[in-house]
Parts: structure tokens; C-alpha cells; sequence
């Protein structure tokens, strides 16, 4: 079931000096993840990843997740080390046409040496915030008896 990504969060995927990790399977079934600034998401909440190397581990892997109904992962860390987890679908990809030239263009505007190959779509499964006090303070309220003795020591 897809969900959408909210205006916070879509400002952080926006920022530039956000870290985005994108994790996909190979056709081996093996993890590959790489740092991937190119990932945004767009006004309708889903997210958006240009991909600029034809033949890169994680243009293979998307057309395989497309092709096989694979789902990648996405890392967003903002420079106050705050952390968000995003699974998705890769449900379309864009090669030519209208939608690809406008990417193309901008790509091109931001760096003249970029050479865009695809703008892939991608559909949020699941978003959930990662940053440890976040997940520390989750896992306390679901599981409260789970604690070492020492923390109660004198």
C-alpha cells in the first residue's frame, strides 16, 4: 500500500546537504547501496531519482526491480544527523520524451558535464523516522520491560 511523502520531508529529500543512500537488490539478489544526491520527491509525494550512468549497478538494478516487482530502500540523513527510512516500488522509468527533457535540461543547467539517462519513479511503501532518540524512545514505549538491571542499580 503506497503512502505519500509529507512537505517535511520532501523539503529534506530537497535539500542538497541531505546525504540520500539508495539501496537496491542486484539480479543476483545481492545489496547494493551507493550515495544518490539526484533523489527528490515531486509535488504529487512520490519520489523522483535521475540516474546518469547507463551502465552503473543501480541503473541494472532498478530496470530488474521494475521488470521483477523489486522494492529498493532509501537512506535520508540531514546535517543534524536526523535520519528517515523510505521503502519503495520502482513503478516507472522515463528515457525520452516531454517529462525526461525537462529533467534533462535542468540536469544539464546544474552541472553541463551530466548526461541523464533515466528518471525513475519511484512509489513509498513505507516512511518511517530512523534517528536514534526516535527510535530509542519507539522501542521503550513498545517493549518497557526490556532493559538491563544496571540501569536501575544504585
Amino acid at each position: 500500500m503506497s503512502v505519500k511523502i509529507n512537505g517535511t520531508l520532501r523539503n529534506i529529500l530537497s535539500d542538497k546537504s541531505t546525504i540520500k543512500l539508495l539501496a537496491t537488490l542486484t539480479p543476483e539478489g545481492e545489496v547494493h547501496s551507493a550515495v544518490k544526491q539526484s533523489i527528490f520527491a515531486d509535488e504529487d509525494g512520490n519520489i523522483v531519482y535521475l540516474e546518469f550512468f547507463e551502465k552503473s549497478q543501480t541503473n541494472i538494478d532498478l530496470v530488474n526491480s521494475i521488470w521483477f516487482d523489486k522494492t529498493v530502500s532509501i537512506t535520508a540523513v540531514t546535517p543534524e544527523r536526523k535520519s528517515w527510512y523510505i521503502k519503495g516500488k520502482p513503478v516507472r522509468t522515463r528515457v525520452f520524451g516531454k517529462e525526461y527533457e525537462a529533467f534533462y535540461r535542468q540536469a544539464e543547467e546544474n552541472n553541463p558535464n551530466n548526461d541523464l539517462v533515466a528518471v525513475y519513479y519511484i512509489e513509498p511503501l513505507e516512511i518511517y523516522e530512523q534517528t536514534y532518540d526516535v527510535q530509542q524512545a519507539k522501542h521503550k514505549e513498545k517493549f518497557p520491560l526490556y532493559a538491563h538491571l544496571d540501569k536501575y542499580a544504585d
